[in-house]
């Protein structure tokens, strides 16, 4: 209060008169805008919600009728594109974004039976949003959010569904393994937070030294990661992206930021690295003994040819390269005998 009375005793009256016609013009134009923006603000909602989709009122648009259905399509395209994005880092579509995928199918099969709605041309809307142009934006978003996304994420090994378009009371189903993923993860993170409170300066200092987690939740770490071992090596049998994404953070968390690797695994796994190497090297030592032994225990000699003299004499003459067939055929002069003999070539006589 001192220094409001200051303030008045230093300033004129003509100068607070002032003050306060400006602080009040400065206060209706933020009141003005502030009201604006809120109109704004709830036109667009208004224009943007699924029941409200504006039908366009442009008498050459063809398909002037599925507009609205088009539109509203968009939404729930946008809200599963949204929720991908979302959770994207690390990826868990499948147990976050299950109600938008619900809604986005839904819509999906309402638009690919508007057997009843007409265009100015007379096709149905399902023609007209997926086979009147060359291109259906429409069906090209879809096929990317189900393959692209839901598919490749496998989350049918996570959650199905039990779908029930006509009465649009589609219920989701979580599989079994999922829960029990879950089930083992949240015991060991609410080890973590049991040992280590809600004061952020004592799990800091709790995590950084990390002796006592590693200690006290070794068991429900080892328990996690054995069940995740049991099923991920069980064929035709898997996990979605989003629990292999959570385990392999958690391995992450457990072994490089907390540094609760145990000494004596990482010993363990050098001994088995030095066994195999070792094993190796005496399977090859092994075979080459086999081999002299097998030989006699005698040397063998390596011919090398480079070293050899060039052959000499007819042998020369018939190896070398210039000669043709018909130098190979040799005349045998006739025997003393009545008997004749034919020219035969040399390599057909021997």
């Amino acid at each position: 209060m001192t220094h409001f009375r200051l303030f008045f005793l230093v300033f004129s009256d003509f100068h607070f008169e002032n003050y306060k016609i400006q602080m009040l013009n400065s206060l209706s134009r933020i009141l003005l805008s502030s009201i604006l923006l809120f109109s704004v603000l709830s036109t667009e909602k208004q224009n943007f919600t699924r029941d409200s989709a504006p039908i366009t009122d442009d008498p050459w648009d063809l398909d002037g009728p599925c507009q609205k259905y088009v539109e509203k399509f968009a939404m729930v395209q946008s809200d599963m594109v949204a929720c991908a994005t979302n959770w994207s880092i690390p990826p868990k579509v499948c147990t976050n974004c299950f109600q938008n995928y619900i809604n986005f199918k839904q819509y999906e099969y309402e638009t690919k039976n508007l057997n009843n709605v007409y265009s100015l041309d007379n096709r149905t809307c399902t023609q007209v949003i997926y086979d009147n142009y060359l291109l259906s934006y429409s069906s090209d978003i879809s096929t990317a959010l189900t393959s692209n996304i839901w598919e490749k994420s496998r989350c049918d090994s996570c959650i199905t569904f039990d779908w029930k378009f006509a009465e649009n009371k589609t219920t989701p189903r979580v599989i079994e393994r999922t829960i029990v993923f879950q089930n083992y993860l949240y015991e060991w993170r609410n080890c973590i937070v049991n040992y280590t409170s809600f004061d952020a300066e004592i799990i800091d200092h709790s995590l950084s030294n990390a002796s006592k987690i590693c200690n006290l939740c070794k068991t429900p770490f080892d328990e996690l990661y054995g069940y995740y071992w049991k099923i991920y090596t069980t064929p035709d049998v898997d996990f979605c992206v989003d629990v292999e994404t959570t385990m392999n953070d958690t391995i992450h968390l457990w072994d490089d930021v907390w540094k609760c690797a145990e000494k004596q695994d990482r010993n363990r796994d050098l001994f088995g690295i030095m066994i195999t190497f070792g094993t190796l090297v005496l399977l090859t030592a092994l075979f080459y003994a086999a081999s002299y032994i097998q030989g006699g225990g005698q040397t063998r000699n390596l011919v090398r040819y480079s070293r050899l003299s060039d052959p000499r004499g007819q042998r020369s003459r018939l190896l070398s390269s210039g000669m043709s067939d018909a130098d190979l055929v040799h005349r045998v002069p006739l025997p003393t005998t009545s008997t004749q003999v034919y020219n035969i070539p040399i390599h057909q006589t021997r």
